[in-house]
């Protein structure tokens, strides 16, 4: 796909932000504690994602999957394939939760969708072709998500 993932969170919050202000099909207070406890989680999953990618001297770019070098696996990686995505769906999430808008909630769906439809199944078929076996492999033992497994 050729709208970076950073631009679809954008395009997600605006969206959420959007749909929470014009048309929010009724109203809900999240605990404070709650959209804290989902922002962070973002950051669990995003932080170390980037730096796995920085310590093994690989591209973070999603936009040119094909200059990937190395395969990364380890440390957050071994429990998502997309930890980057994962986490920003959780920051997208939390801020849906603190709108309070049940609306807003299909920016959160519409991101998703967007993200593992296009993006993500474009960034495995280069790492397919790149890594071969060892990223099949990889697919077999980590989900696309977090429970969810599809290859």
């Amino acid at each position: 796909m050729n709208i970076p993932p950073l631009a679809q969170l954008l395009a997600g919050l605006a969206l959420a932000g959007l749909l929470a202000t014009y048309l929010p099909l009724g109203v809900f207070d999240a605990p404070t504690l709650l959209v804290v406890i989902m922002a962070l989680a973002g950051g669990i999953f995003l932080l170390p994602a980037v730096f796995s990618f920085v310590k093994h001297e690989t591209t973070v770019n999603p936009q040119s999957p094909s200059q990937a070098t190395t395969l990364v696996t380890d440390g957050i990686y071994s429990i998502t394939r997309n930890p980057m995505y994962v986490g920003m769906l959780l920051v997208l999430t939390a801020f849906v939760l603190w709108l309070g808008a049940p609306s807003a909630f299909l920016a959160a769906g519409a991101f998703f969708l967007s993200i593992d439809r296009f993006q993500i199944r474009s960034e495995e078929r280069f790492l397919g072709q790149n890594f071969g076996k060892n990223y099949e492999d990889y697919t077999k033992r980590v989900p696309r998500w977090l429970i969810v497994r599809t290859n």
